[in-house]
């Protein structure tokens, strides 16, 4: 049991000496790496260090505090001490540190902006002066809005640190998708036309399975019908607009009250398009029509891509980076040739040359169109890298947690710029995300004729097709004025034979109404004649009497006469004298017959010559000559 003991107190010494003689064994520095990654995704430290066991370090009270025991905030006193990095800035909080600048770069006052804490790519769980770095470790610090990725990692190697991808590539498309379906409007649009149409754009893009996306497109589809671009609005707005129409597969011609391809040829003026200082109104113009069924070699066409081309500048740009870009993607759209080919080379030179340490072209914006020029080179995004970034990875960084970019700007800006990542993220130029549409043949450019005046004209390679085209409607028109001929000509026949059988109908009716007067004018017969006449009554003077006519002017009386239709009535509508009318009647020898006869007649009358008031005067003057006589 001694000897046991004297081995444990032996063993002990032994220890205690090592620590007081050999403190390097218990507190010797760690070797690991700094990775430091600024604003906007650039990387200011990617290199080895060497973290020491302890430190003093300085807040931003001017408190001194010693640590030991190879944190995370001696990592960076080791930085400052060596020139990796020039200053940082921490404050004591009673309860820990935080991270307040790095290099002059201070967190947002608002803390939209701020550094974040990495291991191994792996966020933080503690403050800085909690993490306990060990050999080998990677210490990551981000700036940017929460939760900032890191866009590469450094590892330790024999020769050296190897900087490898920890971060996506990738824009997260569905996510950028449905921030902008939760910033639509009610009305289905999302704010000012200038976002909607992008918007529109992004949508058309995207080819997702996103059922909001759906309805989003559907309720936008029906704002874009009902809501038109102003007249005398600038050039751009309503090839914006086109754009945003066949996206959307709505035609530009007549998918709206607007015809949009004709406002947009109604801006040439000869030569090119809109302003003639500027390019962009030409380039966006020559997008739609090339894709609304208009050919390159066309008169319009060919002029304002002449005009495009002669504006591209001797570094190879056409103004700036985003003009270029879009002019990329226009003569994608146009066939190869020495002069084309010439344009697109430089170009993509120019654009080259213009990609930032970040990955990027300067912001959002800029970036996205490069990225759909450089798919419409026929390219891959990931193959213009720079320190190990690329174009999208510019865009991925500045993407938030609710899928929008631009976390810190206003909700339209935000709109705006997430609409533009999407098809860049999608690798899809203008060229591809816009629908066909085949040209109208009526549908002519503008130029300016010798007295200053718009007139139609007919470009070249039309004419025959315009001309043939005029020809067949004359020819039509010659045929439809000989059928109108013929008609008018059996017409004034029609109306010359009615006018014919009108006469000799009257002529009948005169004919029968002179031997009903002469059958009426006969002497009365013998034995009438002998017979006593009766005593004189006495009453008044005899009621006059009118002619009832009949109330069914929709029967056809030459169907079916009704021969009860007319009856004889006295003036003061009282007693009826038909029955005295038809005894004087057959006292004077006027048969049956004859009286059906006579309203045969007068019906026929009626019916073909319309005067009815002339039928009842020979009526009334008939019967009451047969009435008096008895």
């Amino acid at each position: 049991m001694k000897t046991k003991n004297s081995i444990i107190l032996s063993g002990s010494a032994v220890a205690l000496a090592a620590l007081f003689l050999l403190p390097g064994l218990a507190l010797a520095d760690v070797q690991g790496s700094l990775y430091i990654q600024g604003p906007g995704g650039s990387v200011l430290v990617n290199s080895a260090l060497t973290v020491p066991a302890t430190c003093t370090v300085q807040d931003s009270a001017g408190a001194s505090h010693d640590f030991t025991g190879h944190k995370a905030i001696c990592a960076l006193q080791a930085a400052k001490d060596t020139g990796i990095i020039t200053d940082f800035v921490v404050t004591d909080w009673g309860f820990g540190f935080s991270l307040d600048s790095v290099n002059g770069t201070a967190n947002a006052l608002d803390w939209s902006e701020l550094w974040q804490l990495w291991v191994n790519g792996k966020t933080a769980d503690v403050g800085i002066q909690g993490i306990v770095l060990s050999q080998g470790d990677d210490f990551q610090l981000t700036y940017g809005p929460w939760p900032t990725g890191i866009i590469s990692l450094a590892q330790n190697t024999p020769g050296g640190p190897v900087v490898t991808d920890i971060y996506p590539r990738r824009l997260r498309v569905e996510e950028a998708v449905s921030f902008l379906v939760a910033n639509q409007q009610e009305n289905g649009s999302f704010g000012h036309s200038l976002f909607t149409d992008w918007v529109a754009i992004a949508l058309g893009a995207y080819q997702g399975n996103s059922a909001s996306a759906f309805y989003a497109k559907e309720k936008l589809v029906e704002w874009l019908k009902e809501n038109q671009i102003p007249a005398g609005s600038p050039l751009t707005d309503f090839e914006r607009r086109a754009m945003a129409l066949m996206s959307l597969d709505i035609s530009p011609y007549n998918g709206t009250e607007t015809n949009y391809i004709q406002a947009i040829l109604n801006g040439f003026d000869g030569q090119q398009f809109g302003s003639v200082n500027l390019v962009n109104d030409d380039i966006f113009a020559l997008l739609v029509l090339l894709r609304a069924g208009y050919q390159a070699q066309e008169g319009a066409v060919a002029n304002a891509l002449q005009f495009i081309l002669g504006s591209q500048r001797e570094d190879g740009s056409f103004g700036d980076t985003d003009m270029t870009a879009a002019a990329i993607q226009l003569l994608d759209l146009v066939s190869s040739g020495k002069e084309r080919d010439e344009a697109v080379r430089k170009a993509k030179a120019y654009l080259e040359k213009k990609q930032e340490s970040t990955g990027g072209f300067g912001n959002v914006y800029s970036t996205s169109w490069v990225l759909q020029a450089i798919a419409a080179l026929q390219e891959n995004g990931d193959s213009w890298v720079i320190d190990d970034r690329t174009p999208e990875h510019f865009l991925a960084l500045r993407q938030a947690s609710d899928g929008g970019l631009l976390q810190a700007e206003s909700k339209e800006n935000r709109v705006w710029a997430s609409a533009y990542a999407i098809p860049a993220a999608l690798g899809k130029p203008w060229g591809s995300i816009l629908g066909t549409f085949e040209k109208p043949l009526a549908l002519l450019p503008k130029e300016a004729s010798q007295e200053g005046s718009l007139v139609p004209s007919v470009v070249q390679d039309e004419k025959a097709v315009v001309v043939e085209s005029i020809k067949q409607q004359i020819i039509a028109l010659q045929r439809e004025v000989a059928v109108l001929s013929q008609l008018e000509y059996i017409q004034s026949e029609l109306d010359r034979i009615a006018l014919e059988v009108k006469a000799v109908q009257v002529g009948v009716v005169a004919f029968h109404i002179e031997q009903l007067a002469q059958n009426i004018g006969q002497p009365r017969p013998e034995t009438l004649a002998q017979a006593p006449a009766p005593a004189p009554a006495p009453t008044p003077a005899p009621p006059v009497a009118r002619v009832n006519e009949p109330l069914a002017p929709s029967q056809d009386l030459s169907l079916d006469p009704d021969l009860s239709a007319i009856t004889l009535v006295q003036e003061d509508e009282t007693t009826p004298l038909a029955a005295e009318a038809k005894a004087a009647a057959g006292s004077q020898g006027l048969s049956p017959q004859l009286i059906f006869l006579v309203v045969i007649v007068g019906g026929a009358l009626l019916m073909f010559s319309g005067r009815m008031s002339n039928v009842l005067s020979l009526l009334r003057k008939t019967f009451f000559k047969v009435y008096h006589r008895g």
